[in-house]
């Protein structure tokens, strides 16, 4: 019916052209790149599938020698059965799809082969540590994640031994200066709750309601992340550039943006923050109530004056 409706329409075609409406009715949608096809053609199943599939695609590829047959075909059989056939060096597209099958059924006579036990070996020695086992937490703390990778949290039982033993927070490696900056971990900074001296006998039970301030490695160290998101505020009137971190528990100003703004910084020298690796940063001061605005939206937030490296704002709340 439908060669009888192109001769009606285009009369007896040549042979040309009879091939391409032939394509165009019936071939796969990616005719206009065979040989990408050919090459994108990958061994999900069977050795059997994989063949008759790449042999269903090899006519519409255009003239290949018998080299790239065979390091098409090879190629798409995905490792280890391609190593195992690029081993014996094929010359032909034929011989190397009949090396393909003898390769898949010697894998499928070692997997149904039961397991034998060595007999006469003495049990491998369990590993030794070089540095003494910590003693695991009573309870696990909470999993945090940034940017959907899991950040490690010690109880502060751990952060001590680790600090006695000279340990790095994220790896039985001694600490040195300097050693984080070679760490592939996100960090959080958890930082010490604001205490008056004149509230010392109800600090405690302040502390144990009150969110402790936490700033991911983005935040402090400047690291430019490809999904972080950076608008422009205005402080003061003054134009910054503002990270949203959602690792952030807190909003931060950096110290040299903070005296552009001219507003006032109350003091907080008791406020500070331990990084990962060990070493303290204090919080200058806080900005109460810093009127901002974004895109004209009008907002108000403490604040808190830090030494960052790549933004003049975090906003984590």
């Amino acid at each position: 019916m439908w060669y009888m409706q192109v001769q009606q329409d285009e009369g007896t075609p040549s042979w040309r052209r009879f091939t391409e409406l032939l394509n165009l009715r019936y071939g796969p949608p990616l005719r206009s790149a065979p040989l990408f096809e050919l090459a994108d053609c990958r061994r999900t199943g069977s050795v059997a599938e994989y063949q008759d599939r790449f042999q269903s695609l090899l006519p519409r590829a255009g003239r290949l020698d018998e080299a790239q047959r065979v390091q098409l075909f090879t190629g798409g059989l995905l490792p280890p059965l391609s190593l195992a056939v690029q081993i014996q060096n094929p010359q032909s597209l034929a011989a190397a799809m009949s090396l393909a099958q003898q390769m898949e059924l010697m894998e499928q006579y070692t997997v149904a082969q039961p397991k034998t036990a060595a007999r006469g070996l003495l049990p491998v020695p369990p590993p030794r540590h070089a540095l003494p086992a910590l003693a695991a937490p009573k309870a696990a703390p909470p999993t945090v994640t940034i940017d959907g990778r899991p950040v490690k949290r010690l109880s502060q039982a751990e952060q001590e031994e680790r600090r006695r033993l000279g340990l790095c927070y994220n790896y039985d490696e001694k600490y040195t200066r300097g050693h984080n900056r070679v760490c592939k971990h996100l960090f959080l900074l958890d930082g010490a709750v604001e205490v008056d001296d004149a509230d010392d006998d109800t600090a405690a039970e302040d502390e144990a309601s009150v969110e402790a301030p936490a700033y991911s490695l983005h935040a402090v160290a400047g690291i430019r992340a490809h999904d972080s998101l950076q608008f422009r505020v205005l402080v003061a009137g003054v134009p910054l550039i503002a990270l949203l971190d959602t690792g952030s528990t807190h909003n931060f100003i950096s110290e040299g943006t903070a005296q552009q703004t001219g507003l006032p910084i109350q003091s907080r020298s008791c406020l500070t923050t331990t990084v990962a690796n060990g070493e303290r940063v204090s919080c200058t001061g806080v900005l109460r109530g810093a009127a901002f605005t974004i895109e004209g939206a009008p907002f108000a937030a403490d604040l808190f004056v830090m030494p960052l490296a790549g933004y003049d704002v975090v906003l984590g709340t």
